[in-house]
């Protein structure tokens, strides 16, 4: 949540601080809390069925969405300051919309950028997060917007 707020403050003109990655206004339950409902849903699907085909499909179909999900759920539990439940309801009504495909392909993206870093002996993930953090972080903002303390009144 500390990269959401370094690039929230770069898009609003202002200059990040070092400090700002563990400066999380007291939130940090509420994203520990979204954090382990996602952890959860992830790896309850694989024991859904254990014979496998199944279970790969339904892995290939929901990783991509719980992968969105989770990137606009943090931002918005921080910038908005609501609990996990209106969170997720409120992302999961964004996402499931007619746009469903576009964000279950931005979705695959993300998870295969992931991949990827760990794949480089874990060091490609300092190059991959940062990446998903700021992307997603100008999808909440395009989708939601938020408080721009320099927007002029035009």
């Amino acid at each position: 949540m500390g990269l959401f707020r370094m690039a929230f403050k770069t898009m609003r003109g202002e200059r990040p601080e070092i400090n700002d990655l563990f400066n999380w206004d007291g939130r940090f339950l509420q994203a520990f809390l979204a954090f382990l409902v996602f952890a959860l849903i992830s790896f309850a699907i694989p024991s859904i069925d254990r014979i496998g085909a199944f279970a790969s499909f339904f892995n290939f179909i929901a990783t991509p969405f719980l992968t969105v999900l989770l990137g606009l759920t943090m931002p918005m539990i921080l910038e908005r300051r609501v609990d996990v439940a209106k969170a997720i309801n409120d992302i999961g009504r964004v996402i499931f919309s007619r746009d469903a495909f576009m964000w279950w392909v931005v979705g695959l993206v993300f998870a295969a950028a992931t991949a990827g870093g760990f794949i480089g002996c874990f060091i490609g993930i300092f190059v991959t997060v940062p990446w998903m953090i700021c992307s997603s972080a100008t999808a909440y903002r395009d989708i939601f917007g938020f408080d721009d303390p320099n927007r002029t009144n035009s």
